[in-house]
């Protein structure tokens, strides 16, 4: 800011009173600040300077744009404190979506440690079961499962999670036992379902290649938290995400159904992403929360 530089030249050698104190104020020598007020005269095509008097005097012209100069570096000032105040603790408006499922079940368990520790992050999340464009809805960050094709964007792997088929210990009790994935179309089962496409549940086999399964689903809904109750209130097997049924698994309130085999509904390359913007300057809340997201999946226990 090379500009910005002769600027405070010119208010200093005013402030100072002579060439001498503002030379030695700049570590430069009196010829040198001569010659940057010459050359910024020049640009602007007016005397700033009064050369003709003894003391350093500014001519009407140099007063006027003295009181300019110093507002533009009062505020130049304040903008760098504020980039550095920034820099030192991440602020402002940070706009978040994700899949509702996810939403419920990864990010609220963690947005009030969030808030904690950056208290100056306000957080507007919207969840929606259809993918989004960051640019045009004006989004930070976007937490999505399975990955993402979006050019010009970043895509972080948050987790590695797999989609695991579950249900209640207490519809277990009362099925046919399962043993292989060619028995689910004839179980009771929870679909994921969007657009009224077909569903199909794909599976590795015994000889590590792709099979796919048509489901037709006692319950098809196009969203995950919905499946996850009806699944624990005993209505069928259900295909989620590892992540948001974790807790479920643990506690007890679901069961893992042949575990022996990785299953998934689209993709077998699962987990949870953040997706934002390309930039070269990534703003600081924006990494803030996709780092502190990360952290806490990776801390919670499986």
């Amino acid at each position: 800011m090379k500009s910005l530089d002769t600027l405070r030249i010119f208010v200093a050698t005013q402030r100072k009173g002579s060439l001498s104190a503002a030379a030695r104020s700049f570590s430069l020598s009196p010829a040198t600040i001569s010659r940057r007020i010459s050359a910024l005269e020049e640009e602007l095509g007016v005397q700033l300077v009064d050369r003709t008097s003894r003391n350093l005097k500014v001519t009407e012209a140099g007063r006027a744009f003295l009181d300019r100069a110093e507002t533009v570096l009062e505020l130049m000032g304040e903008a760098e404190e504020a980039v550095h105040r920034a820099h030192e603790r991440p602020e402002g408006r940070l706009r978040v979506h994700s899949r509702t499922h996810i939403g419920l079940r990864v990010l609220a368990p963690l947005l009030p440690r969030f808030s904690q520790r950056y208290p100056d992050i306000r957080v507007e999340l919207e969840m929606s079961e259809h993918p989004v464009n960051l640019v045009e809805h004006d989004f930070d960050v976007d937490i999505r499962t399975g990955e993402s094709n979006d050019s010009g964007f970043v895509i972080k792997r948050l987790l590695s999670s797999d989609e695991v088929l579950v249900a209640s210990p207490q519809f277990l009790a009362t099925q046919p036992r399962i043993k292989h994935p060619d028995d689910l179309p004839q179980v009771r089962c929870l679909t994921y379902r969007r657009d009224r496409e077909v569903v199909t549940w794909k599976y590795i086999d015994d000889a590590d290649e792709q099979q796919e399964l048509r489901i037709h689903g006692v319950l098809s809904a196009n969203n995950g938290e919905m499946l996850r109750l009806a699944a624990i209130g005993g209505m069928g097997v259900a295909l989620l995400s590892e992540a948001t049924v974790r807790d479920d698994l643990r506690d007890g309130a679901l069961v893992r159904v042949l575990p022996q085999h990785r299953f998934a509904v689209r993709a077998f390359s699962n987990g949870v992403f953040a997706v934002f913007r390309q930039s070269q300057t990534l703003p600081h809340k924006v990494r803030a929360f996709v780092d502190f997201v990360a952290d806490g999946l990776r801390e919670s226990p499986r």
